[in-house]
């Protein structure tokens, strides 16, 4: 990481003082979302189609999701209850053990005005008989969100027919079948209540359901509606616009987006290795381990920060390694572009002892190591702990965990992480190109298991891409188009370039790997760290936001998440009113707005519609380094910069055709004049390493 030091000169820019008593906020603005799932049909946190497809979309919104279990959860109380948005049910039943204590509670929730989005069956029916009481709540829950239900299920689609469709709304990424498979009847009560999608029983009269609706206090749609599903690949794809969906149903128009993928106005990047095939020998030349030609043909030739991690079993000579091996390792961390990281003691091929794929492995936990069992704390802590006693120079600590093999840890080792102050990254494996060409291909952001953090990986590695290292072997250079989707016409991830160390075996796999940072490079981006990137997901976690009695939002505990996207503004930030505000940048994804780093809080204030400020206030556009400090006194900028490699930046709002002087510390004044816009692009330069 590279300090950089910029003098640059106007006057004091009055948008970094700190905040007054005017930014106290009077109105929350709740971020959570509470998801309901049911255990006892094979429902977990992370098996519902809320998680599977659905999570990636709010989390884009800026939204966090937690996760109940009706069946072995209590329900919340209505304190707690405050800190979330809406309620949300993920239910692939409609029966439920108990369920009328889940209905009366579900109903409180109503009255007390809480949002409520219902996806597929509502759930709550006594599997023996439904009782008098039971059909009252369900009537009044779905009056709440402007339906009446009456039930008249038919599967027999000959009699069944589409009777509205707004195909502005749905149809989005497949059209629907020819006839609907199933007909139950949700009759529109509510003027309030907007119509996506209705079908009709062709064998009864007054018929119409409609089956897909958003209103002022929720939203449905029926289970069969909500996305399709390939029989064979189980490969999805949505059939309403769910990013509309949402954005209804959750009243989400307008409100800012905590967003970890941007840094200043640039997509953040990243690049990390799992530490497999470490030891293994490369094709390309005999000679060599894998970890080797990584080494020489990627690590050494790239300016790009990587966080490498190895897997101590395999490394260490007390296990399975040899000298050579902690050689090799060392000569790795010990270049300047590189973070360590652990992949684990013996890589274990999974961490959930109840996972699905225990079987295929034999109750095997991991690699084999002689005289030793699986043990989660020696698997992480001291794996850890290993790489920064002998394997990472003085000054460098492992504190970096990567998930090895199905990447489920449980709360157990994501409690010894979190306990440690290690930060945690894996799974998620979004693939989302020509042959997964869909949204609900995209992973969210992070997994959450009971109270714990799991962080996912911008894009899948190339063990996807190539079949499992079945070949292709040149399949990686495939997840450019991923990097593309998920970035465009939304960012999505940040980009990460993923791999193993077996990327090094073949000639076709290097040349790939290569393609992919030289293609990444090329782009307009921000290079960081991957901690720094799982820092900034902690910070979309842990971020709050309010609204002040002048409109301003205030944000706080943002730590190192420091954007917020704004979608389809009506007017620009008034950078006189806001405060910690670096500046802001305007793409076709957005309205980014960069926050300034090591402040407890910001605001965010806007312009007044059709009030266009005349008076020009410098602001960083966008740069791809993280921006410590901005202030403009005079004829002089300073601008502090911690910034990896070389890179650029661009400032707006300066006098048109000005010219300002840099100074790069104490000497080499430099003079750069302003545009007939009043923008300057400057160079970030590397003065050390």
């Amino acid at each position: 990481m590279i300090q950089l030091y910029f003098t640059i000169g106007l006057f004091m820019w009055s948008m970094m003082s700190g905040l007054g008593p005017s930014a106290i906020a009077d109105e929350m603005i709740p971020r959570k979302l509470l998801i309901a799932y049911q255990s006892d049909k094979g429902q977990t946190e992370q098996i519902n189609d809320y998680f599977e497809v659905c999570q990636t979309i709010t989390d884009y919104y800026g939204l966090l999701s937690d996760y109940l279990d009706v069946n072995t959860q209590p329900f919340p109380n209505d304190q707690h209850m405050s800190d979330y948005r809406a309620i949300i049910t993920a239910f692939n039943s409609p029966e439920m053990k108990n369920g009328t204590s889940w209905l009366k509670w579900l109903k409180h929730q109503c009255d007390q005005g809480k949002r409520l989005i219902i996806l597929g069956p509502l759930s709550g029916k006594d599997p023996n008989k439904p009782s008098q009481e039971y059909h009252q709540l369900v009537k009044s829950i779905y009056a709440y969100i402007g339906l009446r239900y009456d039930g008249l299920f038919l599967s027999h689609q000959g009699r069944i027919r589409y009777q509205f469709k707004d195909t502005t709304r749905v149809e989005f990424e497949r059209k629907y079948p020819i006839f609907p498979k199933t007909y139950e009847k949700f009759a529109v009560i509510d003027k309030q209540t907007n119509v996506w999608l209705s079908i009709v029983r062709k064998d009864l009269p007054d018929s119409e359901s409609a089956v897909v609706t958003t209103c002022p206090t929720g939203g449905f749609i029926k289970g069969t509606e909500i996305f399709w599903m390939d029989p064979i690949s189980y490969k999805r794809k949505w059939y309403v616009n769910p990013f509309l969906f949402f954005e209804e149903t959750l009243a989400l128009q307008g409100l800012p987006r905590v967003d970890p993928t941007t840094l200043n106005g640039r997509r953040v990047a990243f690049s990390h290795i799992d530490g497999d095939a470490f030891s293994g020998p490369s094709r390309i030349n005999s000679k060599k381990t894998c970890a080797e030609v990584i080494r020489d043909e990627v690590l050494k030739k790239y300016t790009y920060p990587v966080t490498v991690s190895v897997i101590v079993g395999e490394i260490s000579p007390d296990a399975i390694g040899n000298d050579r091996l902690v050689d090799i390792a060392k000569s790795i961390f010990a270049l300047p572009n590189i973070e360590p990281a652990s992949h684990a003691y013996s890589h274990p091929f999974f961490w959930n002892e109840h996972s699905t794929v225990k079987d295929a492995y034999q109750n095997q936990y991991g690699i084999l190591i002689p005289g030793y069992t699986h043990d989660p704390e020696k698997e992480i802590v001291y794996s850890i702990n290993y790489i920064s006693d002998h394997l990472s120079p003085k000054g460098k600590p492992c504190n970096i965990m990567f998930w090895t093999g199905a990447c489920d840890p449980t709360e157990r080792e994501l409690t010894y992480c979190s306990i440690n102050h290690f930060f945690n990254m894996n799974g998620g494996d979004t693939v989302f190109d020509d042959a997964n060409d869909s949204y609900t291909a995209v992973a969210p952001l992070y997994r959450k298991v009971k109270s714990t953090y799991q962080v996912h990986c911008g894009q899948a590695n190339e063990n996807i891409l190539t079949n499992l290292w079945e070949g292709p072997f040149y399949g990686y250079r495939e997840i450019i188009k991923t990097m593309k989707n998920t970035d465009f016409p939304r960012r999505l991830k940040p980009i990460d370039i993923y791999y193993h160390f077996y990327s090094g075996e073949h000639e076709a796999s290097l040349k790939a790997l290569q393609s992919v940072y030289d293609w990444v490079l090329d782009q307009d981006i921000a290079l960081v760290y991957t901690s720094e990137y799982i820092k900034m997901v902690n910070g979309f976690l842990t971020a709050k936001i309010s609204r002040n009695a002048q409109g301003d939002f205030i944000l706080t505990d943002y730590a190192d998440c420091l954007t917020v996207r704004f979608d389809n503004p009506a007017t620009l930030p008034d950078l006189k009113k806001s405060q910690n505000v670096l500046g802001y940048r305007i793409l076709p994804q957005g309205l980014y707005v960069a926050l300034k780093p090591k402040t407890d809080q910001a605001r965010v204030a806007f312009l007044s519609p059709g009030n266009a400020d005349s008076q020009p206030i410098p602001f960083i556009e966008n740069a791809s380094g993280w921006v410590m400090d901005f202030q403009v006194n005079g004829d002089t900028i300073q601008l502090t910069c911690k910034h990896f490699g070389k890179g650029t930046f661009r400032l707006n709002g300066l006098m048109p055709d000005h010219l300002y002087t840099i100074n790069k510390g104490s000497a080499n004044a430099q003079s750069l004049k302003s545009d007939d816009r009043g923008m300057l692009d400057g160079v970030f330069s590397i003065f050390d390493k």
